[in-house]
């Protein structure tokens, strides 16, 4: 037997009713807030009858939402029309499903504008009149699917209950008797909370891509930080290593009362390293070597670079830094190249013109006549924010050759960079 469960007014959480639910029976299936289905096989050794189950059922919702509506039968379509069509509690026999829904409205099927327009023109204004048209009649005019919307109107099921699961909720929370202060007390009650929050990580077969911690603090603020490693980890020490070294760097102002700890969940990956290829670096490890590097500089200069999509020259943010797989070199890595070799930043340079055009270059560690030169290129961009304009000529000077450019907006010259 299944049970339907609906709630037209509104809920005081959205939960409301599928935590009613599972307070009966774990077989739950929610079609988002309400309404909610039940499967109630084996809840009759608890209830002497089906209407007894009903009625403890209605009066549980009763406390929880306004004007609770409850249907059982043994089609689980039916019960989850009725419980949304009629108020208060319906119990089905088995053989009644169709006369018990042939007055509810057609609307209940949740059908697409145009086929609810159709439907209406020819007529039809209840499922009993859905019911009684014939399959093949309605299967050639409406398609395939006119003839699974006929069973669902006679209450025949068209699929079996689909459990919804549990959310999955990984956090800690541990409130300390006496407050604590320093980061060697603070290790402690770190490892307390992320053993169990990890082994419960492990048993769902999860990793955690992000940690946010959140310290409760004697002077009523709340310190909260959030670590997204370069790769996930289900390894309490990993993760209490590298909460420590954020800490050191953006310690709490005050005391600790409370602390906890939220993981964000990603699936656990197998991954299966050549016998050939060198061997990679340990993800836990890597994490850590990462972020003692990011102690040891200033925000934002730690990790792996990333161009950005725009033509200003050298733009690009810092990411977390995670190697890709190992790629053998082929013959074609033998060719030559030329390299560009970027000075940051870029050193001021003295540059003389003749005709518009560099005659002699003078920077820092930098000194002679051009020999032979190519430009200009003019670019510029991002006028609607912090705008840039450039004028760039590659030259050769008896020490190499370098690229400068004009920026146009300061006139000023710089020496970029050095080609190899």
């Amino acid at each position: 037997m299944y049970g339907g469960l609906h709630s037209p007014g509104p809920l005081p959480t959205p939960g409301a009713l599928v935590d009613l639910a599972r307070e009966f029976t774990p077989r739950v299936e929610a079609f988002g807030s309400t309404p909610v289905l039940l499967d109630l096989q084996g809840l009759g050794r608890a209830w002497p009858s089906p209407r007894a189950l009903g009625e403890a059922l209605l009066e549980a919702a009763r406390r929880r939402c306004p004007e609770p509506r409850v249907a059982l039968a043994v089609s689980r379509v039916a019960a989850l029309l009725i419980s949304q069509g009629r108020e208060g509690l319906t119990v089905l026999a088995p053989g009644e499903e169709t006369a018990a829904l042939a007055p509810l409205p057609l609307s209940l099927l949740a059908l697409d504008p145009d086929r609810e327009e159709t439907l209406r023109g020819w007529g039809l204004r209840t499922l009993g009149d859905l019911a009684a048209l014939p399959a093949a009649g309605l299967a050639e005019r409406l398609g395939p699917d006119a003839p699974r919307l006929r069973r669902l109107a006679r209450g025949e099921d068209d699929a079996p209950l689909v459990a919804t699961p549990l959310p999955q909720c990984f956090a800690c929370t541990l409130e300390l008797e006496w407050p604590i202060d320093g980061l060697e007390p603070l290790s402690f009650i770190l490892a307390r909370v992320l053993e169990p929050l990890c082994a419960r990580l492990v048993e769902r077969g999860r990793r955690a891509v992000s940690l946010a911690l959140e310290l409760a603090l004697v002077d009523g603020s709340v310190h909260r930080r959030a670590l997204h490693p370069a790769a996930p980890s289900s390894d309490p020490r990993t993760w209490r290593t590298l909460l420590l070294l954020d800490l050191e760097v953006h310690p709490p102002r005050d005391a600790i009362q409370a602390l906890t700890l939220r993981a964000e969940p990603t699936p656990a990956r197998t991954v299966q390293f050549s016998l050939l290829d060198p061997a990679q670096p340990s993800p836990e490890r890597l994490a850590e070597t990462m972020a003692r590097l990011h102690e040891w500089t200033s925000t934002g200069r730690g990790g792996a670079p990333v161009l950005l999509d725009t033509h200003r020259p050298g733009a690009f943010v810092m990411v977390s830094f995670a190697p890709g797989a190992f790629r053998s070199l082929g013959s074609e890595s033998h060719a030559p190249r030329i390299a560009l070799r970027v000075f940051r930043p870029p050193r001021p340079a003295q540059v003389s013109l003749r005709e518009g055009m560099p005659v002699f270059v003078s920077a820092g560690g930098v000194r002679g006549a051009v020999l032979d030169l190519a430009g200009p290129w003019r670019a510029s961009g991002d006028w609607w924010d912090v705008a840039w304009s450039r004028e760039e000529w590659d030259v050769a000077l008896a020490g190499g050759v370098y690229r400068i450019f004009r920026d146009r907006l300061r006139e000023a010259w710089f020496l970029e960079s050095e080609l190899d």
